[in-house]
């Protein structure tokens, strides 16, 4: 294993980041706060001690770069979110989310990885996604080398002659999202989408490149757009932050009672509010509002996380 340290920015927060519900693969492997994970196309046991990150990997590069390189990227340790944190803790709805969860950052996933895993999810929990994700990278991933035991992502061209039989194990005996994201992956391979011509363009427009793919409905698109795409304004609606929209915007009169989920033509109109409240960055307040949410009617959720939060004083 190599090893290395990096500098973190302020704030930053690697519990939050990695258990906020935006990745599958990183999990604690010790009491000592270690987590590890396969990401690029390596094994990874990362540390946060203060300003500090304690890392180690299976090999010295990732995708190419020097692997301290690659980990700093992928955490956004570039990103200064100090500005916008700083305006968050006194806006009226982000207030209470952004002083509980100081430092909670957006990752640079692998758009692939990211988009199958949120087609793998819905409808799931974090931990039955995890699971399956877990499996399936066991069953069809190359072993990463230099750390035994451990998978990489499928590649698409490793799902593309499979039949939905075979993926239905994996998601929740669902054969028609299996059949799905059989076709993503050839549609990946075919260059039919190239995921990263999407950074590119309009976040708007790379929504409904991605929506015309079948089975990726608007805030599936959201997702990828935001974790792996770096369109800042994507704005994730699921029933956590639309909850949320509906309580602080009367102007979210769209749904009738009970209904959880917006329609097609509806969430646009979310996502445009939303970035008339937020601004450009709407997409990181959608997730302190979601894990914030979230929190707040799950024990187990908020037991886990509490090392990572600032205070629960306002619980």
């Amino acid at each position: 294993m190599v090893e290395g340290l990096l500098p973190l920015p302020d704030p930053f927060s690697l519990g939050l980041t990695f258990l906020c519900g935006q990745c599958f693969r990183w999990e604690r492997s010790d009491a000592q706060a270690w987590f590890q994970g396969v990401a690029g196309g390596v094994y990874w046991r990362v540390r946060q001690e203060g300003k500090k990150l304690y890392w180690e990997c299976s090999a010295e590069s990732a995708r190419g770069k020097p692997a301290s390189d690659w980990l700093a990227d992928y955490l956004s340790l570039d990103d200064d979110i100090g500005d916008w944190g700083r305006t968050a803790e006194s806006h009226k709805v982000l207030s209470r989310p952004a002083r509980l969860l100081k430092g909670l950052r957006l990752l640079r996933q692998d758009p692939w990885e990211c988009a199958v895993s949120y087609m793998f999810a819905q409808g799931l929990s974090v931990v039955v996604i995890r699971q399956a994700i877990y499996k399936f990278c066991k069953k069809y991933g190359r072993p990463v080398q230099g750390a035994p035991g451990q998978h990489n992502f499928p590649e698409p061209k490793d799902l593309i002659h499979l039949s939905a039989d075979f993926l239905k194990p994996f998601t929740n005996n669902y054969r028609a999202r299996a059949d799905r994201i059989i076709r993503m992956a050839r549609a990946v391979e075919a260059q039919v989408i190239v995921l990263d011509h999407l950074r590119g363009i309009s976040c708007d427009e790379a929504r409904e490149a991605l929506m015309a793919l079948d089975g990726i409905g608007p805030k599936i698109a959201d997702c990828i757009l935001l974790f792996s795409l770096g369109h800042a304004s994507a704005f994730p609606v699921d029933r956590w932050v639309l909850r949320a929209m509906k309580r602080h915007f009367r102007s979210i009169h769209l749904l009738r009672p009970g209904e959880e989920a917006p329609t097609p033509a509806q969430y646009p109109k979310i996502v445009q509010r939303a970035r008339k409240a937020f601004g450009d960055r709407c997409g990181l307040a959608s997730e302190y509002l979601f894990l914030y949410l979230r929190l707040l009617e799950d024990e187990k959720l908020k037991k886990e996380l509490f090392p990572y939060c600032q205070t629960l004083d306002r619980f």
